[in-house]
């Protein structure tokens, strides 16, 4: 069975249908007794077998470390348990050949809600093939019981042999109807999970556009004010310290001084604010960050540009795409310093749960050839921040013709 997280409340009704086949057979058995005055005829021997599994596989589904030492077999075994035994508890009676066949059907249907709710459990969990398997077994076991007893096949037995087909075709309706039900409820679950997906992620995008346009409303602010004010005192400063000249050393010793920390203010506040202010990606999204990031190194290194970025890209984590905003500038750089290309193209899509960043140009190439100038291109810390992500970065380059640079990321549909 393929391994799948147990449904949820599906050990919750197995333990009960548990507890109460072990009570049933309890009860049968000892009515049995009371009836017959014996404790060792077929019916309780079958009743004994039936009630000693389930106490069994009731303290099995009650004992939490065997289901994390048996992960995914937990319950397969626990179901096949359930499954098996009811079914060959039919065997008893082929050690009474004097038992009509008429008795014997009328037997196996005592054991019929013992064994639809396995079915049910089944069908709940996994697919339904594999309540065909257990329906054949099933029919399998019953017609073994029953064929011996059959002597000839006429008007009288004909209908006795049609009960366990009848029996297997209503097993397939209500294991058919269940799976469907079940499959129905996991649609709809995953659709859910992915509409709250994409809700958390749309009111994570908003926070992150309110923090970013705060951010740019206190830069400016500060710049406005703080930055202002102290490039007019440094102005000042510097116009005292003319207008006093070599009369007073001391005094322009404690202007030098002031004059010095004034503009190291200055520069931790621009400084300040350079941080401060939203990052390109932030700001712009990843589409524009990017383009923006070739129209400007095409500026300066005076080369064309395709550009083939999506419009409908998936939703990706803020650090995602840093990291692929980081590449594609790091790419663009060993262009405009290293490669002297007169095209370079860019392209970011998505097909197939795959989103790939491609950065081809028709340079030199034949740089990445020598490890010394992987590290001096910055590859390595490509290559990491691929790694961070689980992306796969391919870099192909051959001399005269050119640099192709290609990332990989598997988006999975959950």
């Amino acid at each position: 069975m393929e391994p799948r997280p147990i449904e949820p409340g599906l050990l919750r009704i197995f333990r009960y249908f548990t507890s109460i086949a072990m009570v049933y057979f309890a009860a049968l058995a000892l009515y049995t007794a009371i009836q017959t005055g014996a404790g060792d005829t077929f019916p309780q021997i079958q009743s004994y077998l039936n009630f000693g599994i389930n106490l069994i596989l009731l303290g099995y589904l009650y004992w939490g470390w065997l289901q994390r030492k048996l992960k995914q077999y937990y319950l397969p075994l626990a179901l096949i348990a359930a499954t098996v035994v009811p079914i060959f508890s039919n065997l008893i009676y082929l050690a009474a050949p004097q038992e009509k066949a008429i008795d014997t059907i009328m037997r196996s249907w005592l054991l019929f809600p013992i064994m639809v709710v396995p079915l049910g459990l089944i069908a709940w969990q996994y697919r339904f093939r594999y309540v065909v398997t257990y329906i054949l077994f099933a029919t399998f076991v019953e017609y073994w019981v029953l064929l011996p007893r059959i002597t000839q096949i006429n008007f009288d037995t004909v209908p006795i042999l049609g009960v366990p087909l009848i029996r297997a075709f209503a097993f397939g309706t209500v294991g058919n109807i269940v799976t469907r039900l079940i499959d129905t409820q996991r649609a709809q679950r995953k659709q859910l999970l992915r509409a709250n997906l994409r809700l958390s992620q749309h009111a994570n995008t908003l926070e992150q556009l309110a923090i970013s346009r705060e951010r740019n409303r206190l830069a400016r602010e500060l710049h406005d004010t703080l930055a202002h004010t102290l490039s007019g005192l440094a102005v000042n400063l510097e116009a005292i310290k003319i207008v006093l000249g070599d009369a007073s050393p001391e005094a322009r010793q404690m202007l030098n001084h002031a004059l010095k920390n004034t503009r190291t203010g200055l520069n931790d506040t621009r400084r300040a604010l350079k941080d401060l202010r939203a990052k390109p990606i932030e700001d712009l999204g990843l589409n524009i960050a990017i383009r923006n990031l070739a129209h400007d190194a095409a500026a300066r290194a005076g080369f064309a540009t395709h550009i083939d970025i999506e419009n409908q890209l998936p939703d990706l984590p803020p650090d995602t795409e840093q990291a692929l905003y980081r590449i594609a500038q790091e790419s663009l750089e060993n262009i405009v310093k290293h490669a002297a290309a007169e095209k370079v193209s860019i392209s970011l899509t998505f097909v197939d749960n795959l989103l790939v960043l491609l950065i081809a140009d028709d340079g030199r190439g034949g740089e990445f050839d020598n490890l010394d100038l992987r590290e001096k291109h910055g590859l390595k810390g490509m290559r990491e921040r691929a790694a961070g992500l689980g992306a796969a970065l391919e870099v192909s380059s051959a001399p005269k013709e050119g640099t192709h640079i290609q990332v990989t990321l598997e988006i999975p549909d959950d």
